[in-house]
């Protein structure tokens, strides 16, 4: 086996970043857009003596499951699987949750994974690296596993007025020589564009993040700007720092306001530049109701929930229960909470700023307890003392809100192995044409 050798291979199985599995004189071998089942022709561009990658080169033998990409765009890297059927992806979704919980030893039904009548456009929330060129700033997404730009303003996942809000960005860098930002050089005047649209309120928010507070002929772009009335906010975001931060710290408004209102499950949220939101309303209102339903909420209970964000599901539970305690990491996002609970008229919620490893096991020395627990961490899971926290207050119900198969796992056998029993999991389709996969799991306190 040598570089650059043609070879033909059977796919297996697909890594977590969609590359087929294949196996090849004793070693694996990696090709990115080749699907299960298919026997592929590969050139070998990368020989180690345990594995090997290859570029497909032809697909001799098509999997019945394979589609045409619905976007031109597959060199970004985005969409991982967008060559697979849309049925067959939810399969695989589901198979990724099973595989996790059965590799950790844990017997659990999991449920088909709840997808999207139309798995198009439904992303609110768009990040466009902007670079220095050889032909001025341009704009784009990353290419998989490189900082190299791909431009790609008529993604598939995105609404359609993404591309006319790139475009006129891009024409306003170019007509005035304004720099993209160079990494290794750490120079440049916009490093990135951010838009998001508010999906039920028809608000739209562009975003400049600049490496200073420079923005020169601002004037101008708002004037070319002004032909599209959805945005209700234009804002500078200033991050002067190396690094992959996308977002500084600092944000001026250059039009409107700060941020956007957006109407989810009912209630109204106000977005500002920094506050995480969701990216998949219609999904998102899905994974919300299943993590309320595993809740079995009556009206009287106490719930904590852990990693809130801006409150988007404590106020969703808010309106169920008697009271709601959430606790978040940043700052800005507690105050967003607190000020989303007050638009919309529930005064039953307090809000706890801190690392959930502190904040939590302090809150049960002052006499805290809750009825159920919802916790939606980051894709690590939940540390060690929060798990340990949460048994102690001993709830009837813990809903466990997961974006990570393994780590989910992980935690679950913690939960189980100390009094709980894992009742149900449901898989829920956020991010199509990705691996990417959200679960809801249940558990309630055995005796």
């Amino acid at each position: 086996m040598s570089l650059n050798d043609a070879v033909t291979v059977t796919i297996t199985d697909l890594t977590d970043k969609g590359d087929g599995i294949g196996q090849l004189d004793g070693r694996t071998l990696y090709v990115s857009g080749a699907l299960p089942g298919e026997q592929v022709q590969v050139r070998l561009h990368g020989v180690k003596p345990k594995y090997a990658q290859g570029e497909l080169l032809a697909v001799l033998t098509p999997s019945v499951e394979r589609v045409a990409n619905f976007c031109r765009h597959d060199e970004c890297g985005g969409c991982q699987i967008g060559i697979l059927d849309y049925a067959a992806q939810l399969r695989l979704k589901r198979q990724r949750v099973q595989q996790a919980l059965a590799a950790k030893g844990l017997s659990a039904e999991v449920a088909a994974c709840l997808g999207m009548d139309e798995p198009y456009a439904y992303r609110n929330k768009a990040l466009y690296a902007v670079q220095a060129t050889a032909n001025g700033a341009e704009l784009g997404f990353f290419r998989k596993q490189s900082h190299d730009l791909v431009r790609c303003d008529d993604c598939g996942i995105q609404p359609a007025l993404t591309a006319e809000l790139v475009a006129t960005v891009r024409d306003w860098l170019q007509a005035h020589d304004i720099a993209g930002y160079d990494e290794a050089a750490h120079s440049g005047t916009l490093r990135y564009l951010m838009l998001r649209d508010g999906r039920l309120s028809g608000q739209w928010q562009l975003v400049l993040v600049t490496l200073g507070e420079a923005l020169p002929e601002v004037d101008d772009l708002l004037a070319r700007l002004a032909r599209f009335p959805q945005l209700h906010s234009v804002v500078q975001n200033i991050n002067p720092q190396r690094g992959n931060r996308i977002l500084g710290f600092s944000n001026r408004v250059l039009h409107g306001e700060e941020g956007i209102h957006d109407t989810l499950c009912g209630l109204d949220f106000y977005l500002t530049p920094l506050a995480f939101y969701q990216i998949n309303p219609p999904q998102t209102a899905v994974l919300y109701q299943q993590a309320l339903a595993a809740c079995g909420l009556g009206g009287d209970e106490t719930v904590f929930d852990i990693y809130c964000g801006i409150g988007t599901i404590s106020l969703c539970l808010a309106r169920q229960a008697r009271r709601v305690v959430g606790i978040e990491l940043v700052p800005e996002a507690i105050d967003a909470a607190r000020a989303n609970a007050e638009r919309n008229g529930l005064d039953n919620t307090e809000f706890h700023a801190g690392a959930a490893e502190a904040v939590v096991p302090a809150l049960y020395a002052a006499g805290y307890r809750a009825d159920v627990v919802v916790v939606d961490p980051p894709r690590k899971g939940c540390e060690r003392v929060v798990l340990e926290t949460m048994l102690q207050m001993a709830p009837r119900t813990l809903v466990y809100v997961s974006c990570d198969p393994d780590s989910l796992a992980r935690d679950l056998v913690y939960l189980t192995a100390h009094g709980y029993g894992l009742e149900s999991v449901q898989p829920v389709d956020m991010f199509p044409h990705t691996l990417h996969v959200e679960s809801v799991a249940c558990l309630r306190r055995l005796g």
